[in-house]
């Protein structure tokens, strides 16, 4: 096979992994109205879901490091994938709670193995354009999985055959990565996409791990901003706005789409800027139009909404790309597994913290949060490129 089948091949893989990755994450938002009558619980109950698979995501990517000592990448997405397709399958084989909440440590724990190797695996052989397009597949699969529920509930009012639907896909691409498995052979002989200019560093031998190191995955843990928008916008403008509910969900939607379309036009902006000079100019933006959030919606506000996510675009592929230029193969995964799990607890803590903030203190409070980790995602990104963590 030419070297340039097996660049296209390898691109083309890691684009069908994170569909994947991204189908089962809207299941649950999607389907949770119609899944608690059949399991009889609350409305509310889905948080727990979503915690629990939270923290088994955290725990395979606090543990990625020593387990891809023992395996090679291509083991470890295999694996995972066959978890997330037994977590699939537990939620729709019975009505029992303690089953689907048996789901929870198989999805957990596949999604969170996926995402940090896929993440090193582009990391280390793909360009920056490709990496952010990579993410933008993501988005892809969300939404993908989302109209999927969306037509089976439709036509055929059952969200079990919408997942089993979607376990297919996942098992399609199961196979699809099991006959291609070769791809993600860790030696020499993978090609490496990214360019002399890019200064990837070279394979080092066995250095410490220094505590400023952690700085990226701190980053990584303020990036909890994205999923902070994407919970609380909607209440932010109904709460002090009174905007109809309907509105607040299309803000909501524009967000995410903002966000997505994002990371695809931050592929094709790599090839123009240099990722740093991206960073810090999308930094700079978010910064500002998180003031615009103080302002009544008005028309305008449908296209600001959509610049915010616009302004997150490259800061989560793009600060990926830095371990792998810098450190050797061994620190590099080691960070990249630690940016997933500090990106995961900070999903897990601020939603909590400032729940109970808007509760106590009024949604007023929203925007100068927003403002408040855009300034500190700045200052840590600017301290990230001074000290070469």
């Amino acid at each position: 096979m030419s070297k340039k089948t097996k660049i296209t091949a390898l691109v083309v893989l890691n684009f069908i992994i994170y569909i994947s990755l991204g189908l089962p994450d809207s299941i649950l938002g999607s389907a949770w109205p119609s899944m608690r009558t059949n399991y009889n619980m609350g409305a509310e109950q889905v948080s727990y879901l979503t915690t629990a698979m939270l923290l088994f995501s955290f725990l395979s990517s606090m543990a990625y490091s020593q387990i891809a000592r023992k395996w090679q990448d291509a083991q470890i997405i295999f694996i995972s994938m066959w978890l997330v397709i037994i977590g699939l399958a537990l939620m729709i084989v019975t009505d029992n709670p303690y089953v689907l909440f048996l789901s929870t440590p198989f999805m957990g724990l596949g999604q969170g193995a996926i995402d940090v190797t896929v993440n090193h695996f582009a990391a280390k052989h793909l360009p920056s354009s490709l990496m952010s397009l990579l993410h933008g597949f993501y988005g892809v699969g969300v939404s993908l999985s989302a109209g999927i529920l969306t037509v089976f509930l439709t036509i055929f009012a059952s969200w079990r055959m919408a997942i089993g639907f979607i376990g297919m896909i996942e098992l399609a691409i199961l196979a699809l990565i099991w006959f291609n498995r070769g791809h993600f052979s860790d030696d020499k002989t993978v090609p490496n996409t990214t360019s002399d200019e890019e200064n990837q560093a070279e394979e080092k031998p066995s250095e410490p791990f220094y505590l400023r190191y952690l700085l990226i995955p701190t980053f990584y843990f303020f990036y909890a901003i994205e999923p902070v928008l994407g919970i609380f916008i909607a209440s932010y403008y109904v709460e002090v706005f009174h905007v109809s509910d309907s509105l607040a969900a299309l803000y909501t939607t524009l967000f995410w789409l903002g966000l997505t379309i994002g990371r695809f036009l931050t592929g094709a902006l790599t090839r123009f800027f240099r990722d740093k000079a991206l960073i810090f100019g999308h930094l700079v933006l978010l910064i500002v139009l998180s003031g615009t959030l103080l302002l009544p919606p008005k028309s305008y506000t449908l296209l600001l909404i959509v610049a915010v996510g616009l302004s997150l675009a490259p800061l989560y592929p793009l600060m990926m790309m830095l371990p792998n230029r810098r450190h050797s193969n061994g620190i590099a995964k080691r960070i990249i597994s630690y940016n997933v799990a500090a990106t995961l607890l900070g999903i897990l803590v601020f939603p909590l913290i400032l729940g109970f903030l808007f509760k106590q203190f009024g949604f007023d409070l929203f925007p100068i949060v927003i403002l408040f980790m855009a300034v500190i995602l700045c200052c840590l990104a600017g301290i990230i490129y001074q000290k070469k963590a």
